[in-house]
């Protein structure tokens, strides 16, 4: 029996298989590393803005999401376009849930209740 390499992430909900078996991604601290599963080579490292604390793939495993709840920032990378990214922040309202619609191309952001 063979074993492949550990692969180090943080957090409980910082490792992610993609839904279609291709992909796997964890976070450590502020990196988002995407991995190939055939054989665990690094399709892409990003580098968010604060440590990721939740990562969700998109239902075609097209984009990542990493929720960053500390800064109330949700960043959104593609997989095959190193280029294409997005950024939402919800500045003071805040940030508990960030997560994707069922379509897969729109995201869901639950803010605290804040009362002014």
């Amino acid at each position: 029996m063979e074993f492949s390499e550990g692969m180090r992430h943080t957090g409980t909900s910082t490792c992610r298989l993609s839904p279609d078996g291709q992909f796997v991604a964890g976070a450590v601290g502020h990196k988002l590393v995407i991995r190939n599963t055939a054989d665990l080579s690094v399709i892409r490292v990003q580098q968010c803005l604060d440590a990721i604390q939740h990562l969700e793939w998109s239902n075609d495993s097209l984009y990542v999401l990493c929720a960053l709840y500390k800064r109330a920032v949700v960043q959104v990378y593609a997989v095959e376009d190193t280029d294409w990214r997005c950024k939402i922040d919800e500045g003071e309202a805040g940030l508990i849930h960030a997560r994707w619609s069922p379509d897969g191309r729109h995201i869901i952001t639950t803010a605290e209740d804040l009362v002014w």
